[in-house]
């Protein structure tokens, strides 16, 4: 289900509609342990295909906090160019401090990514130590351009 929801800045303003997103974007991470253990886990085909979901669910998942971030921030500062020309303005205010928080908790699911992440690639590498992590990966899992 939620990996068919488009994305559109819809998703970034309500914040139960984007937790349910990744909720939804993370069921392979939930669910790997489980994954594994009905898998061969000496078929290098079967680790790659598990390392090949854990991979777009991680891009996914990333994609998704970048793109809410970068709505809220255009947001943000279109709203902060209003209430220079109008201070007085306390909707704007209000509004500024709602997006505010909700920039906060958006950005606060990277921390939960990194969690998630760390959970399952520990899992994954136990059960398929011969897979090798590409260093691309790596390098992406550290944020790094």
């Amino acid at each position: 289900m939620a990996e068919e929801q488009t994305l559109n800045p819809n998703v970034c303003y309500n914040l139960s509609y984007f937790k349910d997103l990744m909720k939804g974007l993370r069921k392979i991470d939930d669910n790997i342990m489980l994954q594994m253990n009905s898998t061969n886990i000496h078929s290098e085909d079967a680790c790659a295909t598990i390392f090949g979901q854990l991979s777009e669910a991680y891009r996914k998942r990333e994609n998704t906090i970048q793109y809410c971030l970068k709505v809220l921030d255009e947001e943000l500062t279109e709203k902060q160019k209003e209430l220079q020309e109008d201070p007085d303005d306390y909707d704007i205010r209000d509004s500024i401090f709602t997006d505010e928080s909700k920039r906060r908790m958006i950005h606060n699911e990277l921390v939960v990514e990194d969690i998630v992440r760390e959970r399952s690639l520990k899992v994954f590498r136990e059960k398929c130590r011969a897979h090798r992590i590409p260093k691309e990966f790596k390098k992406f899992l550290k944020r790094e351009a």
